[in-house]
């Protein structure tokens, strides 16, 4: 029997957007800051272990951040998509970089655990047309993305985790 547990990570973009955008000059915490991040996945991977199975983390996909920010910000007034841009610099690219901040901590995590991660985010990046491999809302895996990750999970699970 297969002992392996596949825990796939969740996106450390939660915040209550509708108070950024109601006041962008406020102090605004995610839902799960990163110390919390960290210590869900390192908590996960106890567990595992602790039912006699071998944890293994898939990274973050990428995300499409002026997709997801149009999704974050539907029904949102001009002046609150305004205040929002203001909260996060200026830019959209603030959100991809929040996103592989906790990308970058599910890796620290694996290192510091000695537990197999699946990069999922490479082979993503690596395609010029990475926007079809997400929904509409920039963060959800369209079929054409979950077909790559399946497929990286079955490569890499015949040629890593079993070697």
């Amino acid at each position: 029997m297969d002992k392996t547990l596949i825990i796939q990570a969740e996106s450390g973009l939660l915040y209550d957007w509708k108070a950024i955008a109601a006041n962008p000059g406020g102090t605004h915490e995610p839902q799960v800051d990163l110390v919390a991040y960290k210590a869900l996945y390192i908590n996960k991977i106890a567990q595992a272990r602790a039912c006699g199975q071998e944890p293994v983390l898939v990274s973050l996909p990428i995300i499409d951040e002026n997709r997801y920010f149009a999704s974050i910000t539907r029904g949102m007034s001009l002046r609150e998509r305004q205040n929002l841009l203001y909260w996060l610099g200026g830019s959209t690219e603030r959100l991809r970089n929040i996103h592989a901040l906790y990308n970058l901590a599910l890796f620290r995590v694996a290192a510091q655990q000695c537990v197999h991660i699946v990069d999922i985010t490479s082979p993503m990046l690596e395609r010029a047309d990475y926007s079809q491999l997400l929904q509409q809302d920039g963060i959800s895996l369209s079929a054409k993305g979950q077909a790559l990750v399946n497929n990286q999970l079955v490569r890499i699970y015949a040629h890593e985790i079993t070697a």
